[in-house]
């Protein structure tokens, strides 16, 4: 994948966060589970069960911020697929528009494209069917835009 990331790899990045806040929350109330089994009773041991809870509720605001990561790494798998759909669509488009504008040009019985540069419509235009970028870049935005702006997808 370019710049974008693969959307697949981004997902098990997520899962892998959601796992670890899973275990953190876990061992945090295993933690204050067993805490709470001491039996001594003073003022220290309430102060040591209060801390123990101020830990856990740490513990978990902290799993939420992960867990938080973990949706947006999610989200951006999704946004990345959602681009990478756009790219593919506006690529067979515009290749097939290009391909079909080449038919026209065809002189059905000898065969021969003919080189009437004046007739071509891309003639004047930044792009044209020998200078399409590679399959699959995120230049395909902007030329699937620039071919909406001609009318020609």
């Amino acid at each position: 994948m370019a710049f974008y990331g693969d959307p697949d790899e981004l997902d098990r990045l997520a899962a892998g966060l959601r796992a670890k806040a899973a275990r953190i929350r876990d061992d945090a109330a295993a933690h204050e589970a067993r805490g709470r089994t001491a039996r001594w009773v003073s003022d220290g041991a309430t102060a040591y069960r209060e801390q123990l809870a101020r830990d856990r509720a740490e513990t978990d605001r902290r799993a939420e911020g992960i867990e938080h990561a973990a949706a947006l790494l999610v989200a951006h798998a999704d946004e990345v697929r959602q681009a990478l759909a756009a790219i593919a669509r506006i690529e067979k488009q515009v290749t097939d528009w290009f391909a079909d504008q080449k038919r026209a040009l065809t002189d059905l019985a000898g065969g021969v494209l003919r080189r009437v540069t004046g007739n071509v419509p891309w003639v004047d235009w930044p792009i044209g069917p020998d200078s399409l970028p590679e399959p699959g870049d995120v230049r395909w935005l902007e030329v699937g835009r620039f071919m909406s702006r001609q009318g020609a997808l």
